[in-house]
């Protein structure tokens, strides 16, 4: 080899390791402070938080724990106070709106460019502001209908999902089903609280139809007559007396999925549930564990003829404050962490419903699920994912609104106004509070 082909090839050799060395400079490193509740840690790092410090060997993670509601809170007193924002924070999506509102938000649309398309757009909504987002959503609740297999057959009922699903496709269809019930059996059809109603239900069945609490030009909708004749469909079930009285997640609540003894005499089962599919893991590994095999899962019921079987119900979203001093890493450990791959690992680990339509396909989705008869119950969960409503339920008043519609149901279910003056009395309320028209 001559000199000059010697110092070709040191030349070569020297800008390869130039560039190598430049690659791994450019890559985003540093410590970065996440705040999330507990749980969602604990998952993260069941699963794929070794690849993500395989991927980002100069990354490193300190987790802080809070519950969804309070890193809310505490990232909007950290917002105002111009201090204290950690670099990235999981919180309900319904939080987020406020949270942009304050301002102390990352732009994240450049960022998302390649993903926006992989969600539904009503999941990313709560973090869409004037055309941008501020947020990327994780998980997501789209809703179906649990059913009890047993019961359905003790009233003489076919039980099987795909019968089960075409005698509840319609909100009618599911009121006749629960008179049958109550007839043959005397149970209860599903759980819905007087005194203490928090409005779920009826926010799910707003969505179902593609309503939400104000219009496209910030209108408030509240006391419409959509909403009044959704309010009276929920008032045909306390009227013929085919609900349970229990409170969510209370010990009596507990009992009436699982069928268990309770201090005082056995709870009466009650024979559906019309929530979010992220109820699903729950069943089955702490509120009817006893219950196996006795569950089964088929869409929401639409609410007229033709209508949508999906509805939505909670999600949680990433965000970048502001504040943050390594947002290049803050955004490495969202982009990853929400991958498709990564939210289907999630999912088969813990049933964390992933907002990616792309991870429907994941052959994840077809496996049979002992605890629901081997039923395929994710096919389910996946279609509810792509066709969840767009509706207006989740905004930067939301908190205000929910808490006066809460009041309007209860004081409607306890007969001491009807549907119109209940949801009329409401609006008025948070026109006052809120500036609303």
């Amino acid at each position: 080899m001559t000199k000059s082909m010697k110092v070709l090839l040191f030349a070569v050799m020297l800008l390869l390791l130039t560039s190598v060395a430049v690659a791994q400079d450019a890559q985003p490193s540093g410590n970065l402070l996440v705040w999330m509740q507990r749980a969602n840690q604990d998952q993260l790092e069941a699963t794929v938080m070794p690849a993500f410090y395989e991927a980002y060997p100069g990354i490193t993670v300190e987790f802080v724990n809070y519950s969804p509601n309070d890193t809310a809170a505490n990232l909007a007193l950290a917002i105002q106070g111009g201090t204290g924002a950690p670099d990235v924070a999981l919180m309900n999506s319904a939080r987020v709106p406020q949270l942009v509102e304050l301002g102390g938000l990352t732009d994240l649309t450049d960022l998302m460019a390649d993903d926006i398309a992989d969600f539904a757009p009503a999941i990313l909504a709560p973090g869409l502001r004037d055309g941008r987002y501020y947020a990327m959503t994780w998980d997501t609740g789209p809703a179906v209908l649990y059913y009890r297999r047993d019961i359905f057959e003790a009233a003489g009922l076919p039980s099987d999902p795909e019968s089960v699903d075409e005698l509840v496709a319609t909100w009618d269809a599911y009121f006749e089903v629960c008179q049958t019930i109550m007839t043959e059996t005397g149970l209860p059809c599903l759980n819905m609280n007087k005194a203490a109603n928090n409005g779920v239900l009826f926010t799910s069945l707003l969505i179902a139809q593609g309503l939400g609490y104000w219009d496209a030009d910030g209108v408030l909708t509240v006391n419409t007559p959509d909403h009044v004749a959704t309010l009276e469909l929920l008032g045909r079930f306390w009227e013929a007396g085919l609900v349970s009285d229990d409170n969510e997640w209370t010990d009596g609540w507990y009992a009436s999925l699982n069928e268990v003894a309770l201090e005082g005499g056995t709870v009466q089962p009650i024979a559906t549930l019309p929530i979010a599919v992220w109820m699903g893991g729950f069943l089955k590994n702490w509120a009817a564990v006893d219950a196996a095999g006795l569950w089964g899962v088929v869409r929401f019921p639409a609410v007229a003829e033709g209508g949508a079987r999906s509805s939505n119900l909670g999600g949680s979203s990433y965000t970048i404050p502001a504040q943050s001093t390594n947002q290049e890493a803050a955004w490495a450990f969202i982009s990853f962490v929400n991958s498709t791959e990564s939210q289907v690992q999630l999912f088969a680990y813990g049933d964390v419903f992933p907002a990616r339509i792309s991870t429907y396909s994941d052959p994840v989705f077809s496996e049979p699920d002992a605890y629901f008869a081997d039923q395929p119950v994710r096919e389910v969960y996946a279609e509810a994912g792509r066709t969840v409503p767009e509706a207006n339920v989740v905004g930067i008043h939301s908190g205000v609104i929910d808490s006066y519609i809460s009041v309007a149901i209860q004081r409607y279910a306890a007969g001491e106004v009807s549907a119109q003056e209940a949801l009329d009395e409401a609006a008025e309320l948070i026109r006052l509070e809120t500036g609303m028209e």
